[in-house]
């Protein structure tokens, strides 16, 4: 009788041993999920700091804070609510691979637009001052809308489908790092870099759009001479696949909205980026299905 007693107490001793075990492996998780998000808030407000008073500030990465691009992302979606503004889709950053080296990156990355960041222009011509960046660069793009939803795992057809309109766009993107010096995280965490978006003259998608997109060229002009040269396949395997690129992307993060009817999406930069100042005018003339221009003048 008294094995037995003993055996029960020691049955009782384990459950209660086991069951401390599993508190304090709970209260470390929550610790660490409370840390993280600490961080995330911490990072986002610094991040939202800088942006707010054209400042800028250190690497993250080089203070020795490596987070993940999970982590990195949940920080642009922080600073995205703090900044406010009607989200109206999404810019793609590192889309052209010969500029990865530059800029040591592996891979591309997106980050939301709002109604404040983007401006259309039937014209063709645009003033945009540069007063709110701290070390701007010009983008010219080809920027798509879609006009319904593409399923999750869409093909490159399906996706091509679901495009309403396509436009010349010149994407103004800045670094609050300076010299253009970061990680990919620290790129994320800021928002892709998107500055300012302007979209030119909208036009519906012609036949065989993957192919059209793929072979359009352009000319980029500084100040009425030529800077650079690009072409649609420079993208990826072209814009299409930068969408379907996205597409894929968003699924693997929390939190991160699909794709929808209305969303406007800047593919990613047909050359490198370009330091800009005031005073100078950009222009860039698309050949490939129609012939089109998209124009940019720079103030203080």
């Amino acid at each position: 009788m008294g094995c037995v007693k003993s055996g029960c107490f020691q049955n009782l001793e384990m459950i209660a041993f086991n069951a401390r075990i599993n508190m304090v492996n709970i209260f470390c998780k929550v610790r660490l999920n409370l840390g993280k998000t600490m961080q995330i808030h911490n990072i986002a407000s610094e991040v939202f700091d800088a942006v707010r008073s054209v400042k800028q500030i250190e690497p993250f990465s080089k203070r020795g804070m490596q987070f993940s691009q999970a982590a990195a992302y949940a920080v642009a979606q922080k600073v995205a609510d703090m900044r406010g503004g009607e989200i109206v889709g999404r810019k793609i950053g590192f889309t052209n691979r010969s500029i990865w080296p530059i800029y040591d990156v592996h891979e591309p990355i997106w980050a939301t637009m709002t109604n404040e960041t983007i401006e259309y222009t039937a014209a063709g011509h645009a003033v945009v001052s540069l007063c709110k960046f701290c070390e701007p660069r010009i983008e010219p793009e080809i920027v798509i809308g879609l006009s319904k939803s593409p399923p999750r795992r869409s093909s490159l057809e399906y996706i091509a489908e679901c495009v309403g309109w396509i436009a010349p766009g010149f994407e103004i993107v800045d670094s609050i790092y300076p010299n253009w010096d970061f990680s990919l995280s620290d790129t994320i965490a800021a928002g892709g870099l998107h500055g300012k978006l302007v979209i030119g003259q909208k036009l519906s998608p012609p036949q065989d759009l993957i192919q059209h997109l793929n072979d359009l060229k352009v000319i980029l002009s500084l100040n009425d001479q030529i800077n650079d040269r690009g072409q649609g396949s420079n993208v990826l395997d072209g814009p299409i696949s930068a969408l379907q690129y996205l597409q894929h992307g968003l699924e693997q993060y929390q939190k991160q909205a699909d794709l929808k009817s209305g969303d406007v999406v800047s593919t990613g930069t047909l050359t490198d980026a370009k330091p800009i100042s005031p005073g100078q005018i950009w222009r860039a003339d698309f050949e490939g299905f129609e012939s089109l221009h998209l124009e940019v003048e720079l103030t203080n």
